[in-house]
């Protein structure tokens, strides 16, 4: 009997080693990133903590529904394991589960009252289902347990820049601003609130700043212009219009080519101030081709084909490389016109005009050109 006591508690023992030798190689692997293996590894470890690791494993490879499957099933035995029931709180707003997300928070505020990050959470659920008023009010309570709280203050500011409030815009960002000054979303901000309050030059120091730190923004440049504009300081003016063109080279903006024009325009440079504003011109170029081609199909099934070819030779107006637009004006003028000559000049321009295009059409035209000239023939004999 003594000998048989023996043996399982060294099977015990054994299986004990065997575990922890499993979890330091699972923690050591989990450390350093390779977490696939990790995972296999805390498969092999029959506790709690590894199922914690799993769900947090599975989580950082984003297989984020198998991580909700660990982090439930360890919160079922857990459930007062804040920490676990945090992660999955944030795991379900990241995968937009938020009625789930808020349910989560909404029990960690209850046990921990004095958790900034639970409120803000929260708040951020509410944000994502469209209850604005409780998360603006859950993001105040988090700046009052935390008046550094730089995320709920950004989120407030930023409420209040919506409704044109510069007072509060400006007390709430103050506030984030005395804990870190070079915070560019914050100091955005307060920029915006000053710019939209007409106060230029307040808003010019906070906005250059901004560059200062890195922020070479086409808008932030075309705001300085504004600004300068204003103030009657032309040389800036035209010097950040030009700036913030150069970092929207591949779209820029009819409004700073607008505005550049009016520098110029001021400053008597009348030819200058043309370029601008034809180029303010040029760029808004606007297609309706798409539009046009959907108001022809829709006349088309109408049998209202007068309206059809119209727009349909309105689409190839605007795009007039597109050989599918030529085509269906050729389609719907064969079925409009009862004059086979007619009908005939549309497919013979479609084949001088769009030599070397899609075979189809090209031999689509070919045949009608073919039985439209046959027609011809018999209707003169």
């Amino acid at each position: 009997m003594k000998k048989i006591i023996f043996i399982f508690f060294c099977l015990v023992v054994l299986k004990a080693e065997a575990q922890a030798s499993a979890l330091v190689i699972a923690d050591s692997l989990y450390t350093i990133g390779n977490f696939t293996a990790a995972i296999n590894q805390y498969s092999k470890v029959n506790d709690q903590q590894a199922q914690l690791q799993i769900a947090r494993a599975y989580n950082l490879v984003r297989n984020y529904d198998k991580a909700m499957v660990q982090y439930e099933n360890y919160i079922e035995n857990n459930p007062q394991d804040q920490i676990a029931n945090f992660e999955l709180g944030k795991l379900y707003g990241k995968t937009k589960k938020y009625t789930k997300a808020k349910e989560v928070f909404q029990k960690l505020v209850a046990k921990n009252l004095e958790n900034p990050e639970y409120y803000y959470y929260l708040a951020d659920t509410f944000a994502s289902l469209n209850a604005e008023t409780e998360s603006i009010a859950l993001y105040k309570k988090a700046i009052a347990i935390d008046s550094t709280h730089l995320r709920s203050i950004f989120e407030v500011a930023k409420y209040h820049v919506k409704l044109q409030d510069r007072d509060s815009v400006v007390k709430y960002a103050d506030k984030g601003l005395r804990f870190y000054e070079n915070d560019v979303s914050i100091i955005n901000l307060k920029a915006l609130a000053l710019f939209n309050n007409d106060e230029f030059k307040a808003s010019i120091p906070l906005f250059e700043k901004m560059v200062a730190l890195g922020e070479k923004q086409p808008y932030i440049f075309e705001r300085l212009g504004n600004a300068y504009f204003s103030l009657n300081n032309l040389e800036k003016a035209k010097e950040n219009y030009k700036t913030s063109l150069f970092y929207d080279a591949l779209n820029p903006s009819p409004k700073v080519l607008f505005n550049l024009g009016n520098v110029f325009w001021e400053e008597k440079q009348l030819d200058s101030a043309a370029v601008y504003f034809q180029e303010a011109i040029d760029v808004q170029v606007v297609l309706f081709d798409k539009e046009y081609q959907a108001l022809a199909r829709i006349y088309s099934e109408k049998k209202d084909f007068k309206n059809a070819l119209k727009y349909y030779k309105l689409a190839h107006e605007e795009d007039p490389s597109n050989v599918i637009y030529f085509y269906q004006v050729c389609f719907v003028a064969d079925r409009y016109y009862k004059d086979p000559k007619v009908k005939l000049s549309y497919y013979e321009q479609l084949l001088e005009n769009y030599k070397g295009q899609r075979a189809y059409f090209i031999e689509f035209a070919q045949r009608r050109i073919s039985e439209l000239k046959e027609e011809i023939h018999t209707a003169s004999e």
